[in-house]
């Protein structure tokens, strides 16, 4: 059945529509200005400039710029958190573990924006979060849980483990924003992230920790 469109509820699904393209559009040009600018040192005008939005359009959305920053880190990260769900679940967790933080590395490579976002800080100088870092959360903690209550966590609790796996992958977003041009080793973070796996873990009843 078609919507009619001059309907009070057609109407209203056309006004969701203009919506969701104008907070598209301008979260978009966002992302464009942080990859020519190389950080977040563009003004709401030259946003509004390249996006074809007024600059209070841009604030009726998104209040300010470190509202305009947190919607788009949060949607980058809803994306992450969308391609890890896919990850299916084997059972073996430390072949859990590694192929959803393998998502988590190679996310932050092809999405040159990323690591950025998740550097930043707000205006007032605290560490940005969104709501959708819980649903990484939820897909890491479960397997090292399991590793945990098998024995197979070598001299580290589950808190201290999944402290040595941020701390990895922070430090290697933190170089892809410090050295962006450096020559880096093909398959850095696989490789960093495979020998971590292997230092804090006991092989499983099959000998092997692949």
């Amino acid at each position: 059945m078609s919507l009619q469109l001059d309907t009070p509820l057609g109407i209203e699904h056309r006004r969701a529509r203009q919506r969701e393209e104008a907070r598209r559009a301008i979260l978009d040009a966002t992302e464009l200005l942080l990859i020519e600018s190389g950080g977040f040192d563009f003004s709401i005008r030259s946003l509004s400039k390249r996006c074809g939005y007024s600059a209070p359009t841009v604030y009726h959305y998104f209040g300010d710029k470190d509202g305009l920053v947190d919607a788009l880190l949060e949607e980058r990260v809803a994306r992450l958190a969308d391609a890890i769900e896919r990850v299916p679940v084997t059972g073996e967790p430390l072949a859990d573990l590694r192929a959803v933080l393998r998502v988590f590395v190679g996310f932050g490579a092809e999405h040159p924006t990323f690591d950025r976002l998740m550097w930043t800080v707000s205006s007032k100088g605290e560490s940005r979060t969104t709501p959708a870092m819980e649903r990484l959360t939820a897909r890491v903690r479960p397997p090292l849980v399991a590793l945990a209550e098998s024995g197979r966590l070598e001299g580290a609790d589950v808190e201290t483990a999944g402290q040595m796996i941020w701390a990895l992958l922070h430090g290697l977003s933190a170089l892809r924003v410090i050295e962006p041009h450096h020559p880096w080793a093909p398959n850095l973070g696989e490789r960093a992230l495979d020998t971590l796996l292997r230092g804090m873990t006991q092989p499983g009843a099959d000998g092997g920790r692949r």
